[in-house]
């Protein structure tokens, strides 16, 4: 038994209602359970307990034994003083306040349901991946979608903190936070830390002053990423290493390390030159990209904002001096699908709400039409049967993952929830 189970059990009131009393058989009849505190002092707050016929107003402190009162030292604290029920599992001894005045106490497990205790037993001693998975394939349809919404919401949410953090350190420039990002998840999963250093010692403002000479916005990302440093017979290297040399002297830029970038365990499609590459003509060919982005009304607009082809030398090269077989470097729709995932779809939620605009349906469409991702969490719920058939559901699941399961907080979670209270509609 854990305390938190107490809390939770009080606050949804999941207890037989009928014949509750105190430990001294004084009748209880509860008017309003109190508010939740989180923060120090009682655990739940204003309060309205009818208790031996008197209504109290005061705050409830719960406990797994009664004498945690006095392990807590709340027989000391005045601020427990208001304290007009002691909720406890065990009830081991009588417990006073400051004024040693005895406080009513309530012994729980008298009126806990037996197959709620049985369902929340079940979910906290499971060591599995999910706790819940053996039941997850038994949650109601309607609960599930409800929640993966939320969960995808709360996910926004989360990395809108990030990005207005980030606001705040770049003065409001979201066409540069727009680009770091961009840059960031450009890099895929190898190069994501070292594209992101990128886009920070490669400033927005600087980069696209250049944006109608491809050479240039070539020469300032190689140059940046620490890949311009070799002697090299090919000429367009040359070209590069040339123009770079002139633009890091101009704006005292500096580079990444030389070998920052990684090519190893990397299919070619995806090594830093080629997205590089795919970068500078991202900008090059469109005017205004991040507006543009912010303003798409479905997902083909999306897709012909962000396809972009490498330059031609490209088309017989994915490093450099390196000829190849000919094939066009056009960044993929999976990769665009990314794209849309992390960058345009978490900046589009936050300028909407810079905006004062907290409608979401038009993102939540979007997100339906992307596919879903491919990687081992999402696989693993998949297997679990949990539905997944777009963007929107595997970036719940990893909100799921990560803020509920593996924090093993059942007990805020909505489909812990559900499995609990099923000890109520079979009792």
């Amino acid at each position: 038994m854990k305390e938190e189970f107490l809390h939770y059990i009080w606050q949804n009131g999941f207890f037989d209602h009928t014949n509750l009393q105190t430990t001294s058989n004084q009748p209880i009849k509860i008017i309003n359970r109190g508010l939740h505190n989180t923060d120090s002092g009682p655990d739940f707050l204003h309060a309205q307990i009818n208790i031996g016929g008197l209504l109290w107003a005061g705050n409830v402190e719960i406990h797994k034994n009664a004498s945690d009162w006095y392990v807590h030292g709340h027989e000391k604290d005045p601020a427990y003083d208001n304290v007009i029920l002691h909720i406890v599992y065990e009830d081991d001894m009588p417990v006073y306040n400051v004024q040693n005045i005895q406080i009513p106490t309530l012994e729980l497990s008298r009126f806990i349901s037996k197959k709620i205790l049985k369902n929340y037993n079940k979910l906290i001693k499971n060591k599995t991946f999910i706790r819940c998975q053996n039941e997850l394939k038994n949650v109601d349809s309607f609960v599930l979608t409800h929640y993966k919404y939320r969960l995808f919401i709360d996910r926004l949410a989360a990395k809108n903190k990030y990005i207005q953090q980030q606001l705040a350190l770049s003065q409001n420039n979201w066409k540069q936070i727009f680009y770091r990002t961009l840059l960031k998840y450009m890099g895929g999963t190898v190069n994501k830390d070292a594209f992101e250093l990128l886009g920070q010692l490669l400033p927005y403002n600087i980069f696209i002053k250049y944006q109608t000479q491809l050479i240039k916005l070539e020469a300032l990302l190689f140059g940046t990423a620490g890949l311009l440093n070799e002697d090299k017979e090919d000429a367009y290297y040359k070209l590069l290493q040339k123009e770079y040399k002139f633009l890091k002297a101009k704006h005292q830029l500096e580079n990444l390390p030389e070998n920052a970038m990684k090519f190893h365990r990397l299919r070619p499609s995806n090594f830093p030159t080629i997205r590089l590459a795919q970068i500078a003509r991202l900008f090059y060919q469109t005017d205004h990209l991040f507006e543009k982005l912010m303003q798409i009304e479905d997902l083909s607009a999306g897709y012909n904002l962000l396809s972009a082809t490498a330059s031609k030398y490209w088309d017989t090269h994915y490093n450099f001096d390196k000829i190849t077989k000919l094939k066009k470097k056009t960044i993929g729709q999976n990769f665009m699908d990314i794209i849309f995932i992390n960058t345009v779809i978490p900046l589009k939620f936050a300028y909407q709400k810079y905006l004062g605009d907290t409608n979401h349906d038009h993102i939540i469409s979007l997100m339906e039409a992307i596919k879903p991702e491919k990687n081992k969490i999402v696989n693993t719920f998949k297997r679990l049967h949990l539905p997944i058939n777009n963007a929107l559901d595997s970036q719940a699941v990893l909100q799921l993952h990560r803020e509920y399961c593996i924090k093993f907080k059942c007990l805020s979670c909505d489909i812990g929830h559900y499995i609990i209270k099923q000890g109520l509609a079979s009792n």
